[in-house]
């Protein structure tokens, strides 16, 4: 008797959900460093700087690489900046974080012809507004690598406020800011634009973790972290032997691994799938995809979870 086309076999069902796994997942291990993903460095040593793109292209044009996910409400790449490297000044019209993963970072918003710099070091975060013009530095003695993300699948081309092409190159340096406007940041000033940055700018020492179904959640991007634009963030601490069931959301939801492993797995029509994910790989779950995480390793392990709205965490997690 011939199979209905409306009945798949099962094993065509199941290879059918892993093969959509496998082209979700971002292997750090199969990627490699873009040195020309900005066109605007191009011709500026100083501002060398390499991109690896996991979700959409992020602010780079190449959104056509076909090694990279395709994006929802938000993008991630991950930024290796040299020692005595610099990003010039300028401004997105969405939201932009940067999430130090080694290194110290120094950040620069500024405000005309002042600028306010902070620095950030593993695991701080700053979420950059809409339209505030800002800049990143490497001033340590190791080179510089963080994720970063922006709001929205397609972003507009960066608009440069203070470029070496246009303006003294020691100014651009300091994001548009001539001796004696630098002002180091201070999150207890009374000043309205350090109160402004202090909004901002996410302390790794200063999160408190939030236990929910035997892990830890550290709020990144939303209630009690940095405003949210067009997603949210938080850092899930999952300690070994720790899972979740199945849950569904309304929107895209994503995995980024930091440090050890996790399994992650999909259900659909009663069969079920799973991968395991090491440090620097990342999975993107569509919206209304059934899906979960585990710790099936020997350490913790610890990831970002970013979510393709600002709206508060609606899902109640529920332990394996």
């Amino acid at each position: 008797m011939a199979t209905s086309a409306l009945a798949k076999p099962p094993e065509d069902t199941l290879l059918g959900l892993t093969s959509k796994m496998r082209a979700s997942i971002g292997r750090h291990t199969e990627k490699g460093f873009d040195w020309d993903a900005f066109p605007g460095s191009r011709g500026f040593p100083e501002l060398e700087r390499a991109q690896m793109r996991y979700i959409g292209a992020g602010g780079s044009p190449k959104a056509d690489d076909p090694n990279t996910l395709r994006p929802g409400q938000f993008t991630l790449s991950l930024v290796h900046q040299p020692v005595g490297k610099y990003a010039a000044c300028h401004s997105h019209e969405v939201v932009e974080h940067f999430l130090v993963l080694q290194g110290v970072l120094t950040v620069g918003w500024a405000w005309g012809d002042e600028v306010i710099e902070a620095r950030l070091g593993p695991r701080d975060m700053v979420l950059n507004q809409v339209s505030r013009p800002h800049g990143f530095r490497n001033d340590g003695v190791e080179p510089v690598l963080m994720s970063i993300s922006v709001g929205s699948g397609m972003p507009k081309p960066p608009v440069y406020v203070c470029h070496p092409r246009d303006n003294d190159p020691s100014i651009a340096r300091h994001f548009g800011a001539p001796p004696g406007k630098i002002r180091a940041f201070d999150p207890d000033s009374e000043d309205p634009r350090h109160r402004e940055f202090a909004r901002h700018v996410v302390r790794y020492a200063e999160r408190r973790p939030l236990w929910e179904a035997g892990f830890a959640r550290l709020t990144y991007i939303g209630e009690g972290g940095a405003p949210p634009g067009g997603y949210r963030m938080d850092m899930i601490h999952l300690p070994r032997g720790i899972g979740t069931r199945g849950y569904v959301r309304s929107v895209e939801d994503a995995y980024f691994v930091l440090e050890g492993g996790i399994t992650v797995g999909w259900e659909e029509a009663g069969h079920i799938v799973e991968e395991r994910l090491g440090p620097k790989d990342v999975i993107f779950n569509s919206a209304g995809r059934v899906h979960y995480f585990r710790n099936d390793g020997v350490t913790d392990a610890e990831f970002m979870l970013l979510v393709g709205s600002p709206q508060a965490e609606d899902i109640r997690f529920q332990e394996a």
